[in-house]
């Protein structure tokens, strides 16, 4: 029988002196989960068999990362940012990053006509669906749609969409959503770079002062480079949902397989990773 999981090791990219001074992660793991957009169905199915498969992952000095694009495309992007912002309020070791299509969301709120035009051609429509929101009406301006979006969506998950960070970094591994600007201290990147970027960054072989794990770029297989891991592996259209998972000295990937992961899985299952102190 194939196993739900492709998993794929590697050692930790071996960056000029890394062994010498490592910011040492010990025995931590840190997982960090690429775009999801709106699979649920993906995310549950992930976590469970990383439970299953990489013992103690969730527990004493384990970290999740998510690294944004929680909605749009796909579709339950309301189940997916429900149980995120849960995970977060009872785990403090789990961070969810903003993403582009939540930034793009957050302009959609405040009424910005082009942000709406540009979040419907882009799976928008796909996250409208999943909260029962109407697409804008005829007549219906940006700010009295973004209303009724807000309205809808909720003050609560709002302020929680606001409030994700851009960045974290664990040990040698700097987390962001799209990557970074080559040649600028990792302190002083701009969130356009961060949430957006894509051929400056993945095409620069330099040094960044760690190694960036990133999502955004979707691409066929998990890349793992020297100074990069990209694990965007197109959930939403492709049924592969990729994972990192690392420690000090070396790491997985592991992605979904659409053939043997179920479509839908119950929307109140607990996962193990709550597991450990919080």
């Amino acid at each position: 029988m194939p196993t739900p999981l492709a998993i794929r090791r590697f050692e930790a990219p071996a960056r000029r002196g890394l062994r010498r001074r490592l910011r040492t992660l010990k025995k931590d793991w840190v997982v960090a989960i690429g775009d999801i957009h709106g699979r649920y169905d993906l995310l549950t199915a992930l976590i469970r068999e990383l439970d299953a498969r990489f013992d103690h992952w969730g527990e004493g000095s384990g970290h999740l990362v998510v690294l944004g694009d929680m909605i749009d495309r796909g579709p339950d992007s309301r189940h997916v940012v429900n149980f995120l912002k849960r995970l977060t309020e009872e785990v403090t070791r789990a961070t969810v990053l903003l993403g582009n299509h939540e930034a793009v969301l957050l302009d959609v709120i405040a009424g910005d006509a082009t942000a709406q035009r540009l979040w419907l051609r882009h799976g928008g429509e796909a996250t409208l669906a999943s909260y029962d929101i109407a697409p804008p009406r005829d007549g219906e301006d940006s700010i009295a749609f973004g209303m009724r979006l807000a309205d809808q969506i909720g003050a609560d998950t709002i302020e929680w969409l606001r409030d994700r960070p851009l960045s974290v970094r664990h040990g040698d591994y700097f987390f962001c959503h799209a990557g970074i600007r080559p040649g600028i201290s990792l302190s002083r990147q701009a969130d356009d770079d961060l949430l957006w970027i894509s051929d400056a960054f993945l095409d620069d072989e330099r040094d960044h002062g760690a190694v960036v794990v990133h999502g955004h770029s979707i691409v066929d297989d998990p890349e793992v480079r020297v100074n990069r891991i990209g694990v965007d592996t197109g959930a939403y259209r492709t049924g592969r949902l990729t994972a990192a998972v690392l420690n000090e000295s070396e790491g997985w990937t592991a992605t979904t397989d659409p053939l043997t992961i179920e479509r839908r899985l119950p929307h109140g299952d607990r996962l193990h990773v709550t597991a450990g102190p919080h």
